[in-house]
């Protein structure tokens, strides 16, 4: 007896692989990076002896442990180049934006604005 496999249709706005595009790097370390501390200065006070530890060194880490920072995505224009030995090569073109992919369990609400929904994505999950 062979068994039918159901065809199970995702909508792509409630999975947690989320495509996101920002107007430039800085933006997106804004957005997806925050600065952890690493090394901390330890002050005792003399006479009650408590112990206050102050963060004076930070590394900058990113909030969601899946994050895939390609950058820049370039696409042919259509327009074939030649090189200096006479080779022949598509011409390509940065896409706009800065793009980032982010696997997570369900969508992340504060990322919603950043989200985008490409056709042919340049690079997804496996």
């Amino acid at each position: 007896m062979s068994e039918m496999l159901e065809e199970v249709i995702i909508d792509p706005a409630l999975s947690g692989d989320m495509f996101l595009k920002f107007s430039d790097e800085a933006e997106m370390l804004s957005v997806l990076f925050h600065d952890v501390p690493t090394e901390w200065e330890t002050v005792t006070d003399e006479e009650t002896g408590e112990v206050t530890k102050t963060p004076i060194a930070f590394e900058s880490r990113p909030k969601y442990p899946n994050t895939d920072i390609i950058g820049a995505i370039y696409r042919p224009t259509g327009n074939t180049l030649t090189d200096e030995n006479n080779n022949e090569y598509p011409e390509q073109a940065a896409l706009d934006g800065f793009h980032v992919n982010i696997r997570a369990e369900a969508p992340i609400e504060e990322l919603e604005t950043y989200r985008v929904y490409p056709n042919a994505p340049a690079r997804v999950w496996l």
